[in-house]
């Protein structure tokens, strides 16, 4: 008897420090320190008329700059963002594969479902949300874009050129654009 009321005690016990220590590394942990960036998506001032616009998100201040940047491009507008009318024109799935610094400039690998979908409008506003983000990082730095490890010349079945490094292209919307906050 009373082997088995030492055992439930020392239960007890050993459950009351896990509790106490899964609490207390909740409710003690330092806040990470982070940066804000801009990622750019689009937002329709109504028919026809597409802009873009800035975004700002926080990454972590020990994560890549890059990375972490063209993760929130891809994840997106926030549901309140688009609450607010702002879309992207990148496909769901679009996912980073790395970026590679090199000595003429920086190498960014996408997987393959950033080509899927749309007509040229389309992919013309969807280079131009990745170029925008990128030049906005560094804007002395030169980009090449990969898919799947292969340089693309061209996105799309209507085939909007990719030149290498990447270059602005024709923007129609400059006529509409007012680079804001959503």
């Amino acid at each position: 008897m009373k082997c088995k009321t030492i055992k439930k005690i020392f239960l007890l016990l050993t459950s009351c420090f896990l509790l106490l220590t899964s609490v207390s590394c909740t409710v003690f942990k330092k806040p990470q320190a982070t940066q804000e960036i801009k990622v750019y998506f689009t937002k329709s001032k109504g028919p026809g008329e597409i802009s873009f616009v800035t975004v700002k998100r926080k990454i972590l201040k020990d994560e890549n700059f890059l990375n972490g940047s063209l993760r929130e491009l891809f994840l997106g507008p926030t549901k309140g963002e688009e609450l607010k009318g702002v879309m992207s024109e990148i496909p769901i799935g679009t996912r980073l594969i790395n970026v590679l610094e090199e000595e003429d400039g920086i190498v960014v690998n996408l997987s393959s479902q950033y080509l899927t979908g749309g007509g040229s409008a389309t992919m013309q506003l969807r280079y131009l949300q990745l170029y925008k983000t990128l030049k906005n990082l560094s804007p002395d730095k030169k980009f090449y874009l990969q898919v799947e490890g292969k340089e693309i010349k061209a996105i799309g079945g209507e085939g909007v050129e990719v030149t290498q490094p990447l270059t602005m292209i024709s923007d129609y919307t400059k006529k509409y654009e007012k680079v804001d906050e959503p």
